[in-house]
């Protein structure tokens, strides 16, 4: 059978798929930078970012860590034990952090 003999509505396992995805959209262009959420006095040691959820781990001149993240517009900065930066880092909100969801 081929395609002009079949019935109208039929359809072959061979055949090509007819749905019609949606264009992909382009990647929101964030204009941050780490001058926008990092204290001044404080380097980054680490940072990350997904869907507008910013991450960096801080530290100071005297070996203090810290835990910025940025989300919704809303900046907050947590001091964190030494021994705890890197897990605080990993998972901010285990941390106390407040930001709004």
């Amino acid at each position: 059978m081929n395609r002009v003999d079949r019935i109208a509505g039929v359809r072959l396992v061979t055949d090509r798929p007819t749905v019609a995805l949606p264009p992909v959209s382009p990647p929101i262009d964030v204009a941050i930078n780490d001058d926008d959420f990092v204290p001044k006095g404080l380097r980054a040691w680490a940072g990350r970012t997904a869907d507008g959820f910013h991450v960096q781990g801080l530290v100071d001149a005297e070996g203090q860590t810290f835990v910025t993240c940025y989300l919704n517009g809303v900046c907050e900065t947590l001091e964190i034990p030494v021994d705890k930066a890197l897990d605080a880092y990993l998972h901010p909100f285990a941390y106390g952090f407040t930001l709004p969801l």
